[in-house]
């Protein structure tokens, strides 16, 4: 394989200040808020041992320091003495120091804060709560380094570290396809290494109903084909959660997005018909089938929608939700109410009779008569209610989070307003964008005035799930999450998108090695399609990434009639790739690095990748004629070899000097733009890259791409 750049190996350290941050090359993600270096560093041998110093028994802190312990040990292979460390093992003299004043188990707006000072001698935590403890036990595995004689050390630092927002999670829908609880485990902890806080399952939706109801079971009988987390599961998953200091916030959708509810309960519904769970329409049966045509379809057809002018329906809504906040001990629940349309509602006599004797003008306003409704309910029952910005009106409750997805005019609006505002407009993970637009996401202000700057609670990062399921989902959301973890918790002035992605693939190295799958998960996915034989192909698919925005999603719900997005296997090439390009990115800083300084190992880098890129076509050729799935990128592989010859070309007249000429640029920038072109909802990824040396000039990457 090649040498990464040098500016991609190793650990230079700096200063980073409150007011002042240069550029920082340890690797850490999120990066803290203050870092100091200091003089030394602390090496690890076997007799690195660990005290805890708290005031109380904290079941929840002893099991982190354990695996932080183990993680060390088996990353390191030294063999350390201590066999477990337990809450009595608080030794003055031990390597490694834990203070914490206060047991917490994970709260929204508990202090998260801890300080790690690491000398020769010692490492010392402090923190307020265990919440910050565990904090500053991610950050120390981010800092192990292997020095040039094999050894581990940890490198000299005082930090100083809190988050930037309280809120800092992860939406999972797990109704599209059902995503397993190991899934859901791994995503977790990577979670927690990245400092992310809230875990959000959007349970219920059209397609699947997933959660055992005994109250109710015909909920989850009719409505989950089978698959569903059971409450034993739930609880489990929710303990689990607990560990690691992340709350799961359940969502149960509501009046929309209902189709599987009614499966077990038509009597719910506004149409009361035969329901199973499904999609609520199918856009192929439109004659146009374009955007326009979807998007008056979306606006027109009557969506499935339960009823709001029926008491039984507040009543079965209050024993369902008495039954869920017995599962899920966070203090949020969430109702989604988002994209109901309202035309069930005109159709249905009795609901138009009921608005009328109510006074209630439109649809919108019924909507928000039936939010203000449950959320009565739900404050019944101990809990504060969150929603997507549908659910949003002039008079909703100030308690009320409002999860702002689409229409950026409703942060302004609910912050207005006194409410509590979750940004996810910007960080859904499902449009395929790279990470860097997620990390400059514009959507999150940068400053508030500050009568409203509390109440930006935070983000969340959002994977649906029309084109993923659980084998690749790990592989959409990882390592690209990473850059909502940090943009919600480092400060603004940590904008450095270079730095982020150095940081960014090393972290992914250290996920990986912790479990997750969003690596192997890809090469398995390799290996069946080549039997095992996959070093060629590899080397296509690693310059290889899904279409970006909503295309992707509409090319697969347009696929002929035998083909069902919740059943058919997600194995074609654009569901296998990774949406982020490590070799992209290594390209890219070679690029960069040879145009600005012309340095050898840059050139060394380009040539040998180029070189690689030209000869892969004829060795592949074999592999792509036995398989379906690579046929359909064949023109992807023979553009690869093109356009490397073309940029072993540009290379080439860089290095001799030679003056560009006006026909030989064009001829070779129309060659680029072709293969630039999507095939099979894939991008070939390392055209823009090859761009710029042939124009001798590498432009800054797009802050953000179209939607459709």
């Amino acid at each position: 394989m090649f040498k990464r750049l040098i500016l991609f190996a190793g650990v230079v350290l700096i200063i980073a200040h409150a007011k002042s941050q240069t550029v920082t090359h340890l690797n850490l993600l999120p990066m803290p808020k203050n870092i100091t270096l200091q003089s030394g560093s602390f090496q690890l041998s076997e007799n690195f041992d660990v005290a805890i110093h708290s005031p109380v028994r904290d079941t929840i802190l002893v099991k982190a320091v354990n695996r932080m312990y183990q993680t060390l040990n088996r990353r390191t292979g030294v063999y350390f003495k201590q066999a477990r460390i337990r809450s009595g093992d608080n030794s003055e003299t031990a390597a490694l120091q834990v203070n914490v004043n206060k047991a917490a188990t994970p709260a929204i707006g508990t202090d998260e804060s801890y300080s790690l000072n690491i000398s020769n001698s010692k490492v010392i935590v402090n923190a307020p709560t265990t919440i910050g403890a565990l904090h500053a036990f991610e950050t120390i595995v981010q800092l192990l380094t292997k020095n040039d004689t094999g050894g581990y050390y940890l490198p000299p630092v005082a930090i100083q570290d809190n988050p930037r927002f309280q809120w800092r999670g992860l939406m999972i829908d797990v109704s599209r396809h059902f995503i397993p609880v190991d899934v859901l485990k791994r995503n977790i902890e990577a979670m927690a290494a990245v400092k992310m806080n809230v875990l959000h399952l959007h349970l219920t939706d059209n397609e699947g109903f997933r959660v055992e109801s005994k109250v109710f079971p015909q909920l989850h009988v009719k409505g989950s084909n089978g698959e569903y987390y059971t409450q034993a599961q739930i609880k489990e998953l929710v303990a689990f959660a607990e560990e690691r200091e992340i709350i799961i916030v359940p969502e149960f959708d509501m009046p929309g997005h209902t189709k599987s509810w009614f499966a077990g309960q038509p009597q719910l519904s506004s149409a009361v018909l035969p329901y199973e769970p499904g999609p609520p329409i199918d856009i192929r049966s439109l004659k146009d089938l374009n955007l326009n045509s979807i998007m008056r379809l979306m606006a027109t057809a009557p969506f499935p929608a339960m009823d709001p002018s029926k008491e039984t329906t507040y009543e079965f809504i209050d024993k369902f939700i008495a039954e869920m906040v017995t599962l899920f001990p966070s203090p949020f629940f969430h109702i989604g109410a988002d994209e109901n349309n309202g035309v069930v509602w005109k159709q249905n006599p009795s609901i138009v009779a009921f608005m009328e004797k109510n006074k209630i003008p439109d649809t919108h306003a019924l909507q928000a008569y039936f939010v203000k409704r449950v959320g009565k309910i739900v404050s019944k029952h101990g809990k504060k209610m969150i929603g997507w910005e549908e659910l949003f009106s002039n008079d909703i409750s100030k308690d009320v989070v409002v999860q702002v997805w689409q229409n950026s005019t409703y942060t302004k609006k609910a912050l207005d307003n006194g409410n509590p505002v979750i940004i996810s407009k910007g960080f859904y993970l499902d449009l395929f964008m790279p990470a860097h637009v997620h990390y400059n996401n514009p959507d999150l202000p940068a400053q508030l005035p500050d009568s409203v700057a509390a109440q930006l609670r935070g983000g969340e990062a959002a994977q649906w799930t029309e084109a993923a399921d659980k084998t690749n989902i790990e592989t959409r959301i990882w390592p690209r999450a990473a850059a909502v973890a940090e943009r919600l918790w480092s400060p603004a002035s940590v904008s450095d998108v270079d730095d982020f992605y150095r940081r960014l693939f090393l972290i992914s190295e250290q996920l990986d090695e912790l479990g997750l799958q969003h690596v192997s998960g890809y090469e398995r996915s390799l290996r069946r399609i080549s039997n095992n034989d996959f070093i060629t192909l590899k080397t296509l698919t690693d310059l290889l990434t899904p279409v970006k925005g909503y295309k992707k999603l509409f090319a697969q719900m347009t696929k002929p009639e035998n083909f069902s997005y919740q059943t058919t296997p997600l194995i074609q090439v654009s569901d296998i790739v990774p949406v982020e390009s490590k070799v992209q990115w290594e390209f890219r800083a070679a690029v960069k690095s040879y145009l600005a300084s012309k340095d050898f190992a840059s050139e060394k880098i380009i040539n040998d990748y180029l070189t690689q890129w030209a000869n892969n076509h004829e060795p592949i050729k074999p592999l792509i004629a036995t398989s379906s799935q690579l046929k359909a990128v064949e023109k992807h592989s023979e553009n690869l070899s093109v356009v490397a010859a073309i940029g072993i070309e540009a290379l080439k007249k860089i290095k001799e000097g030679s003056s560009i000429d006006s026909t030989w640029l064009n001829e070779k920038l129309n060659i680029l733009k072709t293969a630039g072109k999507p095939v099979a909802e894939t991008e070939l990824c390392i055209v823009r890259e090859i761009e710029a040396l042939v124009k001798q000039q590498l432009l800054p990457l797009p802050a953000s791409y179209p939607s459709f």
